[in-house]
């Protein structure tokens, strides 16, 4: 049986469903990141994020790195 569990995201307090045992269908699954977006966000956080902080993050990586890294 698949292992699901119900998650606060440590960004945003919002309550998701991990699918953990079933990633295919998980909220994040799809998502694409680069070594250094993944980077990035696991400085920041430890756990699971909500795919609507996901994307955010990936987003400000993208800022940061035209602002900053070029």
């Amino acid at each position: 049986m698949p292992h699901h569990e119900h998650k606060k995201c440590p960004r945003c307090q919002k309550t998701f469903e991990c699918k953990v045992g079933d990633i295919t269908h998980c909220q994040c699954y799809g998502l694409t990141f680069t070594d250094e977006e993944k980077k990035f966000i696991e400085e920041r956080f430890n756990d699971c994020l909500c795919v609507a902080c996901l994307y955010e993050l990936k987003n400000k990586y993208v800022l940061f790195k035209e602002k900053f890294l070029q």
